[in-house]
């Protein structure tokens, strides 16, 4: 069983590893901005464009992003060894679209994408004494250059942008020789020549300073990031959130086991007969109402004065710190009972047909059949011959459990406005708070992979033939 259990954690870190590099992936590739969610964008004349890039490399250096991808990169050899470093992100995507649109030479993007950035630092200063429509109008006309990279588009904004200079004397004489040096480097780089560089594969180490490596690190000392909304720590409000999942769904697993097992035993039982039928279309009915539905109609019949106010239609419930533990317990099971009723019948209506049907096949065995002539009592038979031969089912079902646990029952919760990892990871999907997201997603992964070896391990130890057979399997091969 060791070396068994052994082995089955060996084959479990290239699984955990593939499910970091998708999750990683999968949040590189959301759109936005994180450090840009955290800071308040630059305006006109309120905050300098210097102060704004000065916190944003602040940030983006403290999150890492300042760091290659991974621990190599592969691209073309007109792009340069240090793209990542140019920041915020907007430009830097924009940097790789001029690269395309101009395959030349590095330093002729890079000289005009310098000068770009000189003039909106110079023309969004908080200093200036000097205000106009035609300065107002001059940021606009940078800020839109900063996403621009098809020639047509270029030329009229730096057109403008020279009208708007040729207009006001004030900002002429700030800015008409910056103006016209942007106007230079642009027509240099239009001019120049495609370079023979964009046709070359460049194949570049890293190393372990990327930002898949400070993100695993960070998640293995359980940091998952900070929230992009709040500003909050991200394992903080899982922490918070998970409590409340966690007893909202280990007690409607609870209870549904504990209800589905000697029912799925006692319909095996008394397999053919009409209780047995009745029973049968019971869960068939049970498992067809969709869980929503029914919580939408408690909800709406059961917690409305219009109604019948019996049960609170939603939270969890304020208790008086100087209320007793059985005055907290009653609290709790009040606003619990409406969506853990929600949650339980689907599960035993599954789970007793499960149970049941594994036992209506063990019970046919030989070994029951000799068990029974040998005059074992009925329980004798059920709970300690047929059961543990039967349990196959419910260890698959129990891989399920740890996600299911954790994941929460995101309907459910969103009705009855539960706080816990399903109204927050609805929250963060529609706030777009994709640290959070990105954190569940993960978490739910890792324990689904460890709920499956826990149920493989089970197997092993429920049927030690489990063990016997892969031994074997290795033997032969």
């Amino acid at each position: 069983m060791l070396r068994y259990t052994l082995r089955r954690l060996i084959l479990l870190i290239p699984t955990l590893l593939v499910v970091s590099l998708l999750a990683f992936g999968l949040n590189q590739c959301t759109p936005g901005d994180p450090i840009a969610q955290r800071l308040p964008p630059p305006q006109d004349g309120v905050q300098s464009y210097e102060n704004y890039l000065n916190a944003y490399l602040r940030l983006a250096k403290e999150e890492g992003l300042d760091l290659p991808f991974f621990y190599f990169s592969l691209h073309t050899a007109a792009y340069p060894d240090t793209l990542h470093r140019i920041l915020p992100l907007a430009d830097q995507a924009n940097v790789r679209r001029l690269i395309g649109q101009f395959p030349n030479d590095w330093p002729l993007t890079q000289a005009y994408f310098q000068q770009l950035r000189t003039l909106r630092i110079l023309f969004n200063r908080t200093d200036l004494s000097h205000h106009s429509d035609a300065l107002i109008e001059a940021r606009r006309v940078l800020e839109n250059l900063g996403y621009q990279y098809q020639v047509p588009n270029i030329k009229a904004s730096l057109a403008s942008l020279e009208e708007q200079v040729r207009l006001d004397t004030t900002l002429a004489r700030m800015g008409a020789q910056e103006v016209n040096q942007l106007i230079t480097n642009f027509h240099a780089l239009e001019a120049a020549p495609a370079s023979w560089k964009r046709y070359l594969p460049a194949f570049q180490w890293n190393g372990s300073k990327n930002q898949y490596h400070t993100w695993l690190w960070k998640i293995i000392n359980g940091d998952l990031g900070v929230s992009t909304i709040t500003s909050q720590d991200v394992a903080e409000k899982i922490s918070a959130a998970i409590s409340w999942t966690l007893r909202l769904n280990l007690s409607a697993i609870l209870i549904a086991y504990l209800l589905a097992i000697p029912l799925g035993v006692y319909a095996a039982l008394k397999a053919g007969t009409g209780f047995e039928r009745r029973l049968n279309i019971g869960l068939f009915f049970l498992y067809a109402l969709p869980s929503f539905w029914v919580a939408t109609l408690l909800s709406q019949f059961l917690t409305s004065p219009e109604w019948l106010n019996l049960f609170p239609s939603m939270g969890v419930g304020e208790i008086n710190p100087e209320a007793s533990w059985i005055e907290g317990l009653g609290v709790r099971v009040h606003h619990f009972f409406l969506p853990v009723f929600c949650m339980v019948y689907g599960t035993l209506a599954y789970v007793t047909r499960q149970v049941r049907a594994s036992m209506v096949r063990i019970l046919q065995s030989d070994f029951i059949r000799t068990a029974r002539a040998k005059g074992l009592s009925q329980r004798q038979v059920l709970w300690k011959h047929a059961f543990p031969n039967a349990l196959f089912p419910l260890i698959t079902m129990f891989g399920s459990l740890l996600p299911r646990a954790i994941a929460g029952a995101i309907i459910i919760e969103q009705i009855f406005n539960i706080p816990g990892v399903g109204l927050l990871t609805i929250n963060s999907i529609t706030s777009k708070d994709w640290p959070i997201v990105y954190a569940l997603l993960l978490l739910t992964s890792i324990l689904t992979i460890v709920g499956i070896l826990l149920a493989d391990l089970l197997y092993a130890w429920a049927d030690p033939r489990v063990q016997l057979h892969q031994q074997n399997q290795e033997v032969h091969v």
